[in-house]
């Protein structure tokens, strides 16, 4: 019973734990003072620094827009493009994370010897690279909620009137960037296109001179309709030649050769025969000459297909230049200012009274925790059993 006894772990109660604060109560408050005192002194010595902020709001094409024009799209022709996919928030938090935008703001304000103190002694980066990490790190920040895309974009200096600056310079380099930066593929492309209208319709007119002067050279106004009215004439001159060749030859049977009317009747044959001969060598005024018809209808075929297919063509770069040029209208991102930034009247940072609290806490703790210590370290001291140890210890060293 009694090895049983002497084996049980002792419990510590709670009179123990306030009995060892008490006895160790000086250590404590001495400690929780000097941390106290240290956090009052820390805190002093931290300047006020003063955030300024600027709220943003990211406008850009909706499918609304869109709709507007959907009916005068459809009698034009053109099939309507669907809005961008893409979040105009993440493109606007991009270039104002970007470190060329942070490299203008820098440049802009000379803010060098602001952000460090000796840009001079700098050995490993240079002086605009160091800025650069101090703005981006400690200086500028960027956040968006995304629930409503607000943007919000902050500054934070020793200088409330430099942290404003900060904010209004980067928003107006964000604007400038957004007006003369092409974000879409459609604004590219855009410029191609009409590139490409331009030497086609170029192109269309060059055909369609060409086909004038032909028309003008060969007398083709309606080539089909001249061709079938020439044919006609021709039939019509040949029959009445055999006609009147038949009547000759009747009137010679019947009659003498100097009659009058033989006579007459050949002079008439003579001149439709003229006419017959100017018909195939000029085409008579309405076309081109009966040999050169063939030739003529061919090429003027070949001509008006060109013609037909550069002006298919040209209509449809038009169509495609409309279609993305409403679908660059939905694409194009600007920021409307909700709130400029102003010089902030009161600091951000440092909390003092926090700072002050958690040291004091802090301290309170390790003395609190050196206290149990220091408690353990004199029980273990004053055991016997651990005395008893150390003494044979030095014994055994000494032999």
């Amino acid at each position: 019973m009694a090895d049983q006894n002497t084996t049980e772990p002792e419990s510590i109660s709670l009179i123990d734990l306030i009995a060892t604060v008490w006895h160790q109560k000086w250590l404590v408050i001495i400690i929780t003072a000097a941390a106290a005192v240290l956090s009052v002194l820390y805190s002093l010595s931290k300047p006020n620094i003063y955030t300024a902020t600027s709220t943003l709001l990211p406008i850009s094409g909706s499918t609304s827009a869109l709709s507007q024009y959907a009916g005068l799209a459809a009698m034009a022709g053109v099939s309507l493009p669907g809005a961008s996919s893409a979040d105009p928030t993440v493109k606007i938090q991009a270039i104002l994370n970007s470190r060329e935008l942070a490299t203008k703001v820098i440049n802009e304000l000379d803010l060098i010897p602001k952000l460090i103190k000796e840009p001079e002694k700098l050995k490993t980066i240079s002086p605009l690279s160091a800025a650069l990490q101090t703005f981006q790190k400690n200086v500028f920040s960027v956040s968006v909620d995304t629930k409503t895309s607000v943007i919000k974009v902050s500054a934070k200096t020793k200088d409330p009137e430099l942290s404003a600056r900060i904010v209004n310079t980067a928003i107006d380099l964000l604007q400038q960037d957004l007006a003369n930066r092409v974000l879409t593929a459609s604004g590219k492309n855009i410029v191609v296109l009409e590139q490409q209208a331009t030497e086609q319709e170029r192109k269309v007119r060059e055909l369609q001179d060409k086909m004038t002067d032909y028309q003008k050279k060969n007398k083709l106004i309606a080539p089909q309709t001249q061709s079938q009215q020439g044919l006609d004439l021709y039939r019509s001159l040949i029959q009445q030649r055999i006609t009147l060749e038949i009547q000759i030859s009747s009137l010679e049977n019947a009659l003498s050769a100097d009659n009058p009317k033989i006579s007459q009747a050949r002079a008439q044959v003579a001149a439709i025969q003229k006419q017959i001969e100017d018909f195939e060598r000029t085409g008579g005024g309405i076309g081109p000459a009966m040999t050169e018809t063939p030739k003529a209808l061919f090429e003027y075929a070949n001509m008006q297909a060109q013609l037909e297919l550069a002006t298919k063509i040209y209509g449809g770069l038009l169509s495609s230049i409309e279609n993305l040029r409403l679908l660059d209208a939905t694409e194009k991102v600007s920021v409307e200012v909700i709130d400029p930034a102003v010089p902030p009247e009161q600091k951000s940072e440092p909390a003092r009274a926090t700072i002050c609290i958690v040291g004091t806490l802090a301290g309170g703790f390790v003395g609190l925790l050196l206290a149990f210590v220091r408690q353990a370290l004199q029980q273990l001291i004053a055991d016997p059993e651990v005395r008893a140890k150390f003494a044979k210890k030095r014994e055994t060293n000494s032999l």
